[in-house]
Order: structure tokens, then sequence, then C-alpha cells
């Protein structure tokens, strides 16, 4: 780390496209094309995780990701017992299962819990996973399900839990983007 940021390895920047790579094409086979959002989410992720500078700081990280973590759960719970595995997928044209949906989410689960451990050793693959929480699990999830009750008019399954989901996400790339803006590194 120079300055208390980030410098990414090439082994790190390899494995950390091979996760998207793999993550993407796991959740299209899953739920299909319904995913296409949180593979935007996935690929922003990447690419800030990629070419942002961002600090490493697990004390400061943890606090956030942990509840960022239980949020996610309360979510999925919100989501599982008021039928979007049912909702959703129609937006597109789609039908899933309820397993698919609860073995897509308890794996997003155990991947989030699995980081943790990555974090505080400073992991940067976890970071990644951190980076995907907050944007697409935080931010993403709790605007586009306001948007998806403002477009219903009424109620849609996971909009109770979404402004939290929303505001914990920017929560945490606030604490790993600190106080200064959002600068680029230099490719070499």
């Amino acid at each position: 780390m120079e300055d208390g940021t980030n410098t990414l390895t090439r082994r790190e920047q390899i494995g950390g496209a091979v996760f998207v790579v793999v993550m993407q094409a796991a959740q299209f086979y899953l739920l299909g094309r319904a995913t296409i959002l949180l593979t935007v989410g996935m690929l922003i992720s990447y690419f800030l995780w990629f070419g942002a500078l961002w600090k490493k700081e697990p004390g400061a990280v943890l606090p956030y990701y942990l509840i960022a973590v239980i949020v996610q759960c309360i979510h999925f719970v919100e989501e599982f017992f008021y039928g979007f595995a049912r909702d959703f997928p129609k937006l597109f044209g789609f039908e899933w299962s309820e397993t698919r949906f609860v073995v897509f989410n308890l794996a997003w689960l155990v991947i989030f819990a699995v980081a943790v451990v990555g974090i505080r050793r400073g992991m940067a693959l976890a970071y990644l996973v951190l980076f995907f929480l907050a944007i697409a699990g935080g931010i993403g999830n709790g605007i586009g399900h306001v948007l998806l009750y403002v477009w219903r008019g009424r109620y849609f399954p996971g909009v109770a839990t979404a402004p939290f989901c929303l505001i914990i996400g920017a929560a945490l790339l606030f604490t790993v983007y600190g106080r200064r803006p959002l600068a680029t590194k230099r490719l070499q």
C-alpha cells in the first residue's frame, strides 16, 4: 500500500477478473437474464476496485461491512417471504424457482461472510466483494426497489429494507474512499 491506498498485483487483478467472470456465469446459470443489473453492478465494482484509489483499513471498514451483511440477510428474508422470486423475474419474462433464488442468495451471503476474514487480513479480493456488496447489494438494491415501488405504485417485495441497503452501501463506500475524491490510478 502506498499512502494507505491499494496497490493491486498482476495476480490480484487477474484473480479479480476470474472471480467476476465465474460469478456472473453462475448468476446467469441460476437466475437467467434477470440478473443483468447485478452484472452491471459487478462490473462497476470491478472497475472501481481495479482502477480507483481506495484504502485498505480493516478496522474502519469491518463494522460497516458487518452491518451491510446483516442488512442483506434481513433484506433477503423480506424478499423471500413477500414473493420477490415470483414478482421480479416476471418483469423480464422469466421465472425463478424459490430453490434457485434461495441458493443464489445463500451463496452470496456465504461469500460475504468469508470475505470478512479476507478484509481483516487486507486481502484485495475481499475488497472486490466489499465493493459488490456496497454497490449492487447496497446502493443498487436500495435505489432499484424504491424505483420498482414508485413504478408499480404499490409495495414491491424488498422495498421496506431497501433504504437500509442504500444507506449502509453508501456508508461502506464512503469509509473505503475516506474524505478524498475518487481518483483514478495511472495505468503503467
